[in-house]
């Protein structure tokens, strides 16, 4: 990995007002050793997410890697959800490998055949003391059990702070929500579920994660990657959202449903039904908000050029679980398909020119890339405090 001083100084240009200011450097998005400085520095510290509680059901364990970390999410028989480290105290064995019900209640390791609760208990550590023998004096079961991760659950959204030290979630989410108090509150949010069909998809695109969020953040590119888009909702309409210290993004005045759907949020103001707002809540969940419906664009970095995307499509009471709807739900799902895969060239396009020694981290638009700089701010901030200037 590189050494502190190396890191630092390309990464002061990124905190130069944006006129002058250069992006994150190549190394950022192509060195193995970045990807792990990455997950320690700007992922372990936050709060990112994993996964969808309906990915969860009752008595389920479902085993989610993390930028090479094995991790297990687990919902109990009282609908608890917890994440753990997907290894066995014992010899460090990976516990569960698919995801299915345990119908016994317990994890168990296929090794030596320890096994763990729901809550991570350490219950079953046969023969550890000789034949026929579970127990030993010298061994304390209660003080070896899974190495649980702080973790919480808002809008179907598993999120998990690896590094145990964040602010609580509800500190950390309510900036955005504070945005978001014109339309919504957070008992109006409850209106919505995740859809019981049409309402999920996976993408898996050859880019270093920070390059799919940076896409996300702005509206420049929509003549030109997503024209029909364009048509109904031009870029000529959409603004950049005030960003907050952990998030950022861009809204549209002209929203309108794929299916002509015109139900909302009840608190939703009619006067503002075409507006909707995609924020990144840094440093993975990509956010879309509309009156009728909500998702999330989970970035899940696998190396230091993949990322899988995996959306997920909120609907409003029985929109999202009655067999009526179920055009409805797919019209959405498809529309942002469309849009979601116009992307993919352009993300794994500029995977491809991060290895050119011709380009060293670019400059901005100072008008079009605000949002951007201010991610690649953020990051820099993570990377390396000693960065920003004094």
């Amino acid at each position: 990995m590189n050494k502190p001083s190396q890191v630092t100084q390309p990464l002061k240009r990124v905190h130069l007002p944006i006129a002058s200011a250069n992006g994150l450097p190549n190394t950022c998005y192509t060195s193995r050793g970045s990807f792990e400085r990455d997950r320690d520095t700007v992922i372990a510290p936050s709060w990112s997410c994993i996964g969808f509680g309906s990915d969860v059901p009752t008595n389920w364990a479902v085993p989610v890697e993390l930028m090479d970390l094995p991790l297990l999410i687990t919902r109990d028989k009282e609908n608890q959800i917890r994440v753990f480290h997907n290894v066995c105290s014992h010899r460090g064995m990976q516990l569960v490998t698919e995801a299915g019900k345990l119908g016994t209640g317990l994890i168990r390791c296929k090794y030596h055949s320890w096994t763990y609760d729901f809550k991570g208990d350490l219950k079953g550590t046969p023969m550890i003391g000789g034949t026929d023998n579970n127990e030993h004096k010298d061994f304390d079961p209660k003080v070896n059990g899974l190495r649980e991760i702080p973790s919480t659950l808002w809008m179907d959204n598993i999120y998990i702070n690896l590094s145990g030290d964040a602010e609580p979630f509800e500190e950390f989410i309510n900036p955005l929500m504070q945005r978001w108090s014109k339309w919504i509150t957070p008992e109006s949010l409850q209106e919505l579920k995740p859809a019981a069909t049409c309402g999920k998809l996976e993408l898996l695109v050859k880019c270093n994660w920070k390059l799919a969020i940076e896409n996300f953040l702005e509206a420049y590119h929509l003549p030109w990657v997503h024209p029909g888009l364009n048509t109904y909702s031009p870029l000529s309409e959409h603004y950049d959202i005030d960003p907050g210290d952990n998030f950022a993004g861009q809204g549209s005045n002209s929203y309108t449903s794929p299916a002509g759907f015109d139900g909302s949020i009840s608190t939703w103001p009619t006067e503002q039904k075409r507006f909707a707002e995609y924020p990144v809540l840094y440093p993975n969940s990509l956010l879309g908000l509309q009156a009728d419906h909500f998702f999330t664009m989970t970035i899940l970095p696998l190396n230091e050029t993949e990322s899988l995307e995996r959306v997920q499509l909120m609907f409003l009471g029985e929109v999202a679980t009655s067999d009526k709807y179920e055009s409805h739900r797919q019209s959405v799902l498809d529309a942002w398909r469309e849009v979601f895969s116009e992307d993919i060239f352009a993300v794994e396009g500029m995977q491809k020119g991060r290895r050119s020694p011709a380009y060293e981290g670019g400059v901005f638009s100072p008008v079009m890339d605000q949002q951007t700089h201010h991610f690649h701010q953020w990051v820099a901030r993570r990377i390396a405090p000693d960065s920003v200037p004094e």
